[in-house]
Formats: C-alpha cells, structure tokens, sequence
C-alpha cells in the first residue's frame, strides 16, 4: 500500500510477489482549490484479517522548507531555518494543507476494490496520527485555526468523528514540527515532541481512588494492556476475556482502600462477570465477589451493562493482602482482568 505521485495523488495497492496494481483510487481529490497533496510520511495500514485493508491517509503539504530542493541547499545542516519553514514556524499549520481520510480496500470475489469510508478536510495534522486497535481510535496532535491552540485530538476509526480534545497551548513553539508521536507500553501513555524541544505526554486517568479523591494515582505506575485470550487461559483463568488488564501501584495506603478502574465496552449480565488477579507466582486466582463490584460513575452498583457506557470496576484490597503484589509497607500493586 503506497501512494503515487500523480495528480490527483492515487492510493495504490500492490501484489507483493507479482507488482501488479490490483486496486487504486484518488484520495483526497475534493479539497478546496488551490490545495496541493502530499501525503508519503503519513500512511497507517490496518488489516482486520476479515478480507478488509483500512488505510489512513493524512497530508503534509507544507511542512518542512520547500527550500531544500533549491540546487545550492545543503540539506545535511541540520538547522531550523534550513528545514523548517518560517511561515510555518510562526504562523502554524493554516500553512499546512488540510485532509485525512480512510480508505478500504476490500478483497472480492473478481479481485480487489477501494471505496472512502470518511473524509475530514478540516484538519491539518503532522504527528504521524497513531492507530489503536484495542479502542478504536485514531489519535492526532493538531492545531484549532480559530483559537490557534495546539491540542491532542482522538478520532473514531469507524467514523472519523472527532471524539476527544485535549488543549496543550497557543504558543507557536508548541508546532509538533512533523515529528512523529509514540505510544508507551504501558497502554496509557500518548507522547507528541514540540518546536520548544518539550516531549508532551498525554495520559487518561482511568484508575483512582474513590474513598480519597484528593490522593491521586500516579499515572506513570499504572497501565492497561490487552490481555490474549491464549495468555489469560496459560496463566490459569477460565472463560472468555472481557477488559484489559490493569494494573496499577497504590502508595501511602491505608490498611484497606478501594481501587476503581474506568473502563467501557462491557455489556450483557454483570452476574456473569468474574475477576481474575494475578499473584506472585505470575498465576490468575480468581477474587471472591465479596471483594470488588462493577458500578456507575456515581458509584452504585449496576446488574445490566451497555456496550458503550462507562463503568467502574471497584476493588478492595489490603496492604499485604492476597492481592497485593508489593512486599513494601504502606503499598500496594494489583494486576486485574475481567472475564466472563
């Protein structure tokens, strides 16, 4: 999957042992006129191994200096106003030209087609927007022409609907400068570098301690990481999964403290849910029902789940407890998953 570099620019989808082009079709050919396309950095390919290839297509027309393909430009000084536009630097991204868009190219039985499933010609992004499967979401960094305010964005893959937006600044320092973002491993960590060499960090405060709201989780102690069937039933658990495992370090505890995870997609009879946690010995034990609960935001307990609300899982545990993972005192680790 590449694009070329024709007019209008053209998604191509290649057979990798023949070269042949088994599909094509113009992305982002209605944009306004005057706009031109570039779009080679930007391309996020997802398979759903279900006859479907999605590609995200973001373009990058103007970022960077067109002077580096002036003659005499020397494109080993690695200087700012050697590659980077000034207009852009000052100005932001109104230099950049707008479009992101998905593509399908879905597998038939005469061969392959292409058809746009959505298209946003509002947005001007450079960060190399990340993909994740697991929420199905598309996450940018870009910059409200209006306002001027840097900010993180999510899309919904399915819709390109802007769900979420998170305001960084409106300082021209805060331009990502086409450097790409990165996801930590811990599932919950969003990384996007700005102009001002600062490394923005973007995290969901999705654990907290609802008997002392004022004593907040330290996020970079805590993750959510999908958990493979395979895995879930090697470590001894039994059913099918139904949520990530979280995991999260509690300090300065008392003796016992509630632990609540946010989390969504949860649907059917809570009855049917059963958590697992995991011990020392790296094995899922199963924990008694007297000692966690699913809620709602307010907290009271819920016995149906809609796929699409958000929940709350409640655990309580104590310090040096079964379910505690951490020999220190007044600390506590706990590694969850919900399964059915």
């Amino acid at each position: 999957m590449f694009t070329d570099n024709a007019d209008p620019v053209k998604l191509l989808a290649l057979d990798m042992k023949t070269g042949e082009i088994v599909a094509s079709m113009p992305v982002l050919d209605d944009l306004p006129e005057g706009y031109q396309v570039a779009i080679e950095n930007s391309a996020i390919v997802y398979d759903d191994s279900e006859g479907t290839v999605s590609t995200i297509v973001c373009n990058w027309f103007g970022a960077g200096s067109a002077g580096l393909a002036d003659p005499n430009s020397d494109s080993s000084i690695q200087s700012y106003a050697n590659i980077y536009d000034m207009n852009w630097l000052t100005k932001g991204n109104c230099m950049i030209a707008p479009g992101v868009e998905r593509v399908d190219t879905i597998k038939t039985d005469s061969g392959y087609e292409m058809k746009s499933v959505w298209c946003r010609n509002d947005l001007s992004d450079t960060s190399i927007m990340k993909l994740s499967t697991a929420t199905g979401y598309i996450y940018g960094y870009v910059q409200d022409l209006e306002s001027g305010m840097w900010q993180y964005i999510i899309l919904d893959f399915a819709t390109g609907e802007t769900v979420f937006t998170m305001d960084v600044s409106n300082k021209y320092g805060y331009n990502n400068m086409a450097i790409g973002m990165y996801a930590g491993n811990s599932g919950n960590a969003l990384y996007c570098p700005t102009g001002y060499l600062e490394l923005l960090c973007l995290q969901d405060r999705f654990v907290y301690l609802p008997e002392m709201p004022y004593r907040k989780v330290d996020l970079d102690k805590a993750a959510r990481n999908v958990l493979t069937q395979e895995q879930f039933e090697q470590d001894g658990g039994d059913g099918t999964v139904a949520s990530w495992r979280n995991t999260v370090t509690v300090e300065n505890v008392h003796p016992n403290t509630t632990v609540s995870f946010r989390m969504n997609n949860l649907s059917g009879s809570a009855a049917e849910l059963k958590l697992y946690a995991y011990g020392a010995d790296g094995k899922l034990a199963e924990v008694s029902k007297e000692l966690w609960t699913i809620t709602d935001e307010a907290g009271t307990g819920v016995d149906t789940l809609a796929d699409g609300t958000l929940y709350e899982l409640r655990v309580s545990v104590a310090d040096g407890g079964a379910l505690d993972l951490s020999e220190a005192e007044k600390e506590i680790i706990i590694s969850v998953v919900l399964a059915k």
